[in-house]
């Protein structure tokens, strides 16, 4: 099996006001933008450059791993993980009275 990785690349431009303007892009010349906390064309400061480049990074890994195995989307996990938490905590009663009274006795 073959998988072709694209690189995510992280222009770091210097502004005479010293901040930074950050500029994202993959290796066919894309933007790949959707890797927050860094998007492409913001401006930060000095103090949060690094934070913000190692957290893009990060992010950048983390997506690569949940592509490159048969993972479903992340939007489909939280789709099953509210689905799971919501079927977990569901309390079935027949009327609101009695929903609150059981809310309110001690186990």
């Amino acid at each position: 099996m073959i998988v072709a990785w694209e690189a995510q690349m992280v222009f770091v431009h210097g502004l005479r006001s010293g901040l930074f303007r950050i500029i994202t892009r993959g290796n066919s010349g894309s933007k790949w933008s959707l890797l927050p906390p860094l998007v492409d064309g913001i401006v930060v400061s000095r103090r949060t450059l690094g934070p913000l480049v190692m957290e893009t990074m990060l992010n950048s890994c983390r997506r690569r791993q949940s592509c490159g195995d048969s993972a479903p989307p992340a939007h489909v996990n939280r789709k099953l993980l509210i689905g799971d938490t919501v079927g977990r905590y569901r309390s079935r009663h027949s009327e609101p009275a009695d929903f609150y009274s059981a809310l309110f006795q001690q186990p």
